[in-house]
C-alpha cells in the first residue's frame, strides 16, 4: 500500500459532497491510496477527539470507515480472540494502531460520522497494525479481524528502499 497526499482538486466530486456534507469545522487532509488490488481516496480528519479515516472508490462511492481506538477499549472477548492469534503469529509483540472500520450503505456511514449511530446492519472489523517478532526477524503486519475476533487476514507491512542517506 503506497499512499500520497492529494489535493481536493483532484479527488472526485461525490466524495468531497459526502464529506461537505458532514459540517465539520476541520475539513481534513486527502490521500491517493495504491494497493495490490487497486487505487482508492481516502479522507483523514480530527473529530471530537478521534481520528476518522474515510475510503472511497475513484468513482467518490464511500467503500468504508475507520475510526481509531484504544485496545483497552475492545471488549475483553474480542481482546482475547485477537490476543490468541497473535501469540500464535508472534513470538513477542506491539500493537501499535487499531481501529474500528464499519461498511455498509452511503447512508448508514453517514449516520455513524454524524450522529454515531450503531445501525445493526453495518458491517464492523477490526484493523490493528502489529509489530511482530518471529524468527529472530522484526515486521511490520496488517490484521483484520471481524467483530467476533476471527482472522480475515493478515498483510505483511513492506517498506519502500529510502534513496536517501540517514544517519
Amino acid at each position: 500500500e503506497k499512499e500520497s497526499r492529494l489535493k481536493p482538486k483532484y479527488v472526485p466530486v461525490k466524495a468531497l459532497a459526502f464529506i461537505d456534507s458532514l459540517n465539520f469545522a476541520k475539513k481534513g487532509k486527502w490521500h491517493k491510496e495504491e494497493g495490490l488490488t487497486g487505487i482508492s481516496v481516502e479522507a483523514k480528519f480530527k473529530h471530537d477527539k478521534a481520528i476518522y479515516s474515510v475510503e472511497f472508490d475513484t468513482s467518490g462511492n464511500v467503500e468504508d470507515i475507520e475510526i481509531e481506538a484504544k485496545w483497552k477499549d475492545l471488549e475483553s472477548d474480542l481482546r482475547d480472540a485477537i490476543f490468541s492469534q497473535i501469540n500464535t503469529d508472534c513470538v513477542k509483540h506491539k500493537i501499535v494502531k487499531v481501529q474500528k472500520q464499519y461498511t455498509g450503505s452511503e447512508s448508514q456511514l453517514l449516520s455513524v460520522l454524524k450522529a454515531d449511530l450503531k445501525s445493526q446492519t453495518l458491517t464492523i472489523k477490526y484493523e490493528l497494525i502489529v509489530r511482530c517478532r518471529h524468527q529472530k526477524k522484526v515486521d511490520l503486519f496488517e490484521y483484520l479481524f471481524n467483530e467476533k475476533g476471527k482472522l480475515i487476514s493478515i498483510s505483511q507491512i513492506v517498506f519502500k528502499n529510502s534513496s536517501h542517506l540517514e544517519y
